[in-house]
């Protein structure tokens, strides 16, 4: 016998079926994973057993209560659940080789003994403080130490005598955003960028940078150089032998910027309100005030000299030597004071 040829409402009706069977296995799909979704949520609020078999009782059919199939149900809720407990018990990542991480609150000090590397301090996560060595040269002879007190933290430094020159310990530091955080060095460089809060950088023989930083910033190095940029907030700036330098500083507060001998040479701009005082015993200064500052300008100086090209301000002569005063801008409500013993001033607008 010949088979018998199909018609053409075959394909038509093949198709419709395939899209219901497909329809019903989606729905069915759906109303499983709203189930299991019941069950966890059920189990996460702790319900009881009693409200476990209502439920049980009014979502399952009976034919799904026999017990090799309710056992089936429960394996498989069983495996789901303890996936999601798996993932919320997850171990902590652990620090990078060389990373020693310290709990603290939201004021800590930072203090390295017998250090002459670089420090390099950054923003990192609340409530603790990571310290990541980077030996150098001759690194099996290095020994670093870690003391923590309360929200103190010492990183002692040693290295066997008779080393070369070329052996050192170079730190990155992240505190925690927003603390108030101290940090001392006995030499090297010291720099600090992204933070926001109140920092103290104290370098007994070395240079400091400061960028990006916004709160009260106190910097003091005695023999070295300190270089601002993108600062905001109440600036104390010192240095015994070494030059300061700002660029697109925003004071205020009542900020002191002070070197012993070396230069001063300040770019930025003074809060309304604010007093900003600038003093060198045996150097320059120079004051480049950003275009539409508004300022009292007092400068004096007993043995240099002055020049300014800010409109308003006038430069004379009195008993203690050349005297620069004047008022910038419409609203005089920021106090600028400069003073040199030994030195010249420079007043200039900025573009």
């Amino acid at each position: 016998m010949g088979s018998e040829p199909g018609r053409p409402g075959d394909s038509r009706n093949h198709l419709s079926n395939t899209t219901r069977l497909r329809a019903r296995l989606d729905a069915a799909c759906h109303r499983a994973l709203a189930e299991i979704s019941a069950v966890l949520a059920l189990l996460s609020s702790k319900a009881t057993l009693s409200s476990l078999s209502s439920w049980v009782e009014s979502r399952v059919p009976p034919a799904w209560r026999r017990p090799r199939r309710l056992l089936f149900v429960a394996a498989f809720l069983v495996v789901i659940v303890l996936i999601l407990i798996g993932k919320s018990a997850a171990p902590p990542r652990r620090p990078p080789p060389g990373t020693a991480v310290f709990h603290v609150g939201n004021q800590v000090a930072i203090q390295f003994v017998h250090s002459t590397g670089s420090v390099h301090l950054s923003p990192g996560p609340g409530g603790q403080v990571s310290i990541t060595a980077h030996p150098s040269g001759m690194t099996d002879a290095i020994h670093t130490r870690y003391r923590q007190r309360g929200n103190v933290v010492t990183v002692d430094v040693s290295a066997e005598t008779g080393l070369p020159v070329a052996t050192w310990v170079d730190f990155n530091v992240a505190v925690p955003q927003g603390a108030n955080a101290h940090v001392t060095v006995p030499a090297g460089t010291v720099d600090a960028s992204g933070l926001n809060g109140n920092l103290g950088l104290q370098d007994t023989a070395g240079s400091i940078s400061a960028s990006s930083l916004s709160g009260a910033i106190a910097l003091q190095t005695t023999s070295g150089s300190i270089s601002v940029s993108r600062v905001s907030g109440q600036l104390s700036a010192s240095t015994d032998n070494g030059t300061i330098t700002t660029s697109s500083t925003r004071l205020s507060g009542h900020s002191i910027v002070r070197a012993q001998t070396g230069t001063i040479n300040f770019h930025g701009s003074l809060d309304p309100g604010s007093h900003a005082e600038f003093r060198n015993t045996n150097g320059t200064i120079a004051v480049t005030l950003a275009r539409g500052s508004s300022a009292l300008v007092d400068a004096s100086t007993p043995q240099g000299s002055i020049n300014s090209a800010l409109p308003g301000v006038r430069v004379g002569s009195d008993s203690d030597g050349r005297v620069a005063r004047g008022r910038v801008g419409q609203d005089a409500s920021a106090h600028l004071s400069i003073q040199t013993m030994g030195g010249s001033i420079s007043l200039n607008h900025g573009s």
